[in-house]
């Protein structure tokens, strides 16, 4: 992400912040929590950067400043705010694309900021701006105590030791990684890194890594393949061996279908949702559709639809 563009991403989470302070301001190691910043430094080149911003030729009376006085930071003009000005599609998108990330743990002031923006793009082209927003991938910074270090690692080449808990079990072990990129998917930080003892490259969740300590050898070229197939949409990476897969969908699962895939998902007379997608037959496809709690079914190929039948059976033989 540019520069330019995490610092307005900052910004427009310190704004609604400083104003709900009122006039006391808010204090400045508070705005560096809410806005992620490194340091107080970051908040100051922010505000410093974009603390002046003005709503546009056609109402030159109108603008928004935001400063730093007495360790405090502190917000103008901000009615405008309450109610939008009318939105672009593109405008409207966007902003409701930013603030998807924290849709889940925003509580009522998320929600109530997109329906405000959602209102304000007009009703002809709101359909259109909604999709738009939901396939737009607009992520908040990499979280967690380890994302700086793992930078670090990553910007330096420099060979580095983790801790990882597994998912089953939760334990964590020693790993000894080449770190190679950060990047965002399906609402989880990954890091694809070479494991150093397997001789592969592997993808870590962020948030299921204990500890970092960054090494001092320098690796040279990272291997593994392309780093460009991790800024696809979706985590699922290509082995030659994928086949035309139908999967129909109903209830919950049709919705989530429909949202995720709108280009490949389509709505059946009966309410439910199939959709054709290359995929391998396997552990993975069936887990996937097991995952959906009776809520999904293979349809084709046949061969397929029997190692569901079979992998079925066998779960029914362990519980009973």
């Amino acid at each position: 992400m540019s520069k330019p563009l995490a610092q307005l991403r900052k910004m427009l989470l310190l704004i609604p912040a400083a104003w709900k302070a009122g006039p006391a301001g808010l204090p400045i190691e508070k705005a560096v929590k809410i806005t992620g910043a490194r340091s107080r430094a970051e908040v100051e080149e922010i505000i410093t950067s974009i603390g002046y911003l003005e709503m546009g030729p056609s109402m030159p009376d109108d603008c928004l400043w935001v400063e730093i006085e007495n360790d405090r930071v502190l917000v103008g003009s901000v009615l405008r705010f309450i109610e939008p000005l009318p939105l672009s599609l593109r405008e409207g998108a966007a902003l409701v694309a930013a603030l998807r990330p924290f849709e889940k743990g925003g509580g009522p002031t998320v929600a109530s900021a997109i329906r405000k923006l959602r209102r304000a793009v007009p009703g002809p082209l709101r359909a259109t701006a909604d999709e738009l927003a939901r396939v737009t991938d607009f992520p908040v910074g990499p979280p967690g105590p380890f994302a700086e270090s793992l930078v670090e690692a990553i910007d330096g080449r420099l060979e580095a030791a983790i801790e990882y808990r597994a998912e089953v079990t939760g334990v964590a072990a020693p790993r000894t990684i080449e770190p190679r990129a950060i990047f965002h998917q399906n609402g989880h930080w990954y890091l694809a890194a070479w494991n150093v003892a397997k001789g592969e490259e592997h993808l870590f969740r962020l948030d299921r890594i204990a500890s970092v300590t960054v090494g001092t050898r320098v690796f040279g070229e990272h291997k593994g393949p392309p780093v460009a197939r991790y800024r696809r949409k979706h985590l699922y990476f290509e082995s030659g061996a994928e086949r035309d897969v139908t999967i129909r969908f109903r209830d919950t699962s049709a919705g989530q279908a429909l949202e995720n895939w709108p280009e490949r998902a389509t709505r059946q007379a009966d309410g439910s949702v199939t959709l054709k997608a290359k995929l391998t037959p396997g552990n993975f496809l069936l887990g996937w559709v097991l995952g959906h709690g009776g809520e999904a079914v293979i349809e084709a190929p046949a061969d397929a639809r029997e190692m569901m039948r079979a992998r079925v059976g066998e779960l029914a033989r362990m519980y009973a």
